[in-house]
């Protein structure tokens, strides 16, 4: 689904009604000091109904009202810092203060973003092969996508990559077994791989084909999600870090 529509469902489960999720991602989305009838058009709601529910947001903590010049405006308090309110609370609140945490990071993501996640994520992981067609970069940690697949999975990935004829260069940030074996198997998977040895290693992985970037991570409950962003603009600026990253690793 849509990253914002995940950010919606995603605050619904936390409390908020569906209209109050709306109108918050609205008012977090549009800056500070926004009006009502900026969040009236954004969230699709009457003028009562946007005065109605920014109010119910404000008596929640999640947006900070200002009166000036007989209007108000409201700004969304971040999901850090609400993230850090519930932190101060107890452990009780610590998968909430976690997940806001995530959720933070999301609203700063493109709107072109897709979320996966669930029981077909093994399905979409498999399909990722079918989907290049030239060249792919793998960046991260190959323990971790042993940890998120496990390695038959992987094989198949690396097999029907192959086959195609795909071509990958991978920077692998840990140096477990994995890792190590992978390097040995380059020749023939065609595949040229650099590592960067770490005691602690990124929890998460990236690939980028085309103008396709993805990005694999666990979330607050543990769950593997994949964040799917077609933008030549952003491709072009990893495909640079990328490089960049590759060459200071050079042989």
């Amino acid at each position: 689904m849509n990253v914002r529509e995940y950010m919606r469902k995603s605050l619904e489960h936390f409390g908020l009604t569906e209209g109050e999720a709306a109108v918050y991602c609205a008012i977090l989305q549009s800056g500070s000091g926004v009006c009502v009838e900026q969040i009236k058009q954004e969230a699709k709601l009457s003028t009562s109904g946007a005065y109605k529910i920014a109010n119910a947001l404000a008596e929640k903590g999640f947006v900070v009202p200002v009166k000036k010049s007989g209007s108000t405006s409201f700004t969304a308090v971040t999901l850090d810092k609400a993230a850090q309110k519930l932190a101060a609370k107890g452990r009780k609140f610590m998968r909430m203060s976690e997940k806001f945490h995530e959720l933070q990071t999301l609203a700063t993501v493109t709107e072109d973003t897709d979320v996966y996640e669930g029981n077909d994520l093994t399905d979409y992981y498999l399909s990722i092969p079918h989907q290049i067609n030239d060249f792919i970069w793998c960046v991260g940690s190959f323990e971790a996508v042993m940890n998120f697949f496990g390695s038959e999975v992987e094989r198949d990935f690396i097999r029907s990559r192959v086959r195609k004829g795909m071509s990958a260069d991978a920077v692998i940030f840990d140096d477990s077994l994995f890792s190590k074996e992978l390097v040995g198997r380059d020749v023939g998977e065609k595949r040229e791989t650099r590592l960067i040895p770490h005691s602690t290693y990124p929890r998460g992985f990236s690939y980028l084909f085309g103008n396709t970037c993805l990005d694999f991570y666990k979330d607050a409950e543990n769950q593997v999600k994949v964040l799917k962003t077609e933008s030549p603009d952003l491709a072009r600026s990893r495909l640079i870090q990328y490089q960049t990253l590759w060459n200071s690793t050079a042989k």
